[in-house]
């Protein structure tokens, strides 16, 4: 079959990747896919990218994406709509709702098969509006839509499968499909090695963490907490931070206890992350957070990274449940969480071997491919 898979992010940032990769499942079951997303840097021309066998990567045009309340440039727009009409596809696979994904559905599907995907809560969650609660009922009804339209919506987590439901769609087309990890590129590499290799003490105490925004302001506060008691407690933020942050960091009198990394290529994201002792996520209790599997935590397990993380969700909770993680409520419980395990050597090994061979058990891509594909070929 031809699939197109519709992004509504630009590529390399958040759904792109959970896209990408039902479409090398897909791919790998023989099947022809397409992927849509966004460019990063070409802003009126589209680029076309060879994945694997059989999946093609479209770079949108930029130029007016953020234009709407939501993810949509009027080129891009246009031209998936074109290519919609006129590129013989079998099934739709569209990820998330922003106009650059529903807009050509909605013009263009022509009664063929689509399929959503519903992997983050946005109206009243995720999108703030500034607080105006007739443009989150505006938004609500865009998100909705295009589930109701579709002949199946797959679901990241157990609580959008009962969001899915309960505005209309059927229990029977929610299939629960959750996020995936890659174990044989996320894995554990020397910490030494890595260490030397960025230039970082080898006696410190590095916590690890990848860029999450809402997360950010309360790791730093369990950081500061626990350098007053510790100031070999340092942070590793593996990647770009953003201007807002390193103010906060600065604000905080914390400019010598974070490190970044600032680009990090993909050969080195694995090696990077596994320069430090544990990995921390507090996440905030909110909607968003909720309804979420953030793919993050599958990497830092898969990395053999012992994980911190706040009880929010369904992803923690299963660790909770199998004793994969330490998990705590946010605040004080969490900084005493991620203390305890910086000072327990033993517990970080047990951890680090049972967590990451649960995850390529369980939420190895291969372990998923089944259910994706029997999703997209109506079995």
């Amino acid at each position: 079959m031809k699939i197109l898979m519709l992004n509504a992010n630009i590529i390399g940032v958040g759904t792109y990747h959970r896209a990408l990769w039902f479409a090398r499942m897909c791919a790998e079951a023989g099947h022809e896919v397409t992927v849509c997303t966004t460019g990063r840097a070409n802003y009126w021309e589209r680029n076309f990218l060879s994945d694997r066998p059989n999946v093609t990567i479209i770079e949108g045009p930029r130029a007016g994406f953020d234009l709407y309340p939501g993810k949509g440039s009027n080129i891009d727009i246009f031209w998936r709509t074109l290519y919609l009409m006129k590129g013989g596809f079998d099934v739709i696979y569209t990820f998330e709702y922003h106009p650059n994904v529903s807009w050509p559905v909605y013009l263009a599907r022509s009664g063929r098969r689509m399929i959503n995907d519903w992997c983050d809560l946005y109206a009243g969650a995720a999108n703030v509006f500034q607080g105006k609660e007739w443009m989150h009922r505006w938004d609500a009804k865009r998100e909705a839509r295009i589930r109701r339209k579709a002949d199946l919506v797959t679901v990241i987590s157990d609580f959008l499968g009962d969001k899915a439901k309960e505005i209309g769609v059927p229990p029977e087309k929610v299939v629960l499909i959750r996020e995936g990890v890659d174990t044989n590129y996320m894995k554990p590499f020397d910490k030494a090695e890595n260490r030397a290799r960025l230039g970082l003490p080898m006696d410190a105490k590095i916590i690890t963490t990848l860029q999450d925004g809402a997360a950010f302001p309360p790791l730093l506060e369990s950081l500061k907490a626990l350098r007053e008691k510790d100031p070999k407690v340092a942070l590793l933020f593996v990647g770009r931070m953003r201007e807002d942050q390193k103010d906060l960091v600065a604000e905080k009198g914390l400019s010598d206890a974070v490190i970044t990394t600032g680009f990090c290529s993909d050969e080195d994201l694995p090696k990077n992350l596994c320069a430090g002792d544990v990995a921390a996520l507090p996440m905030v209790d909110s909607l968003a957070n909720k309804s979420r599997f953030p793919h993050k935590i599958g990497d830092y397990i898969a990395c053999g990274l012992p994980l911190a993380v706040t009880d929010i969700g369904e992803y923690p909770l299963m660790l909770k449940d199998e004793d994969l993680a330490a998990v705590a409520s946010p605040g004080e419980a969490f900084t005493n969480a991620l203390e305890g395990l910086l000072n327990d050597a033993a517990r970080r090994e047990d951890l680090s071997k049972r967590a990451r061979a649960w995850v390529v058990e369980n939420l190895d891509w291969q372990v998923l491919k089944k259910s994706i594909v029997q999703c997209v070929e109506g079995n």
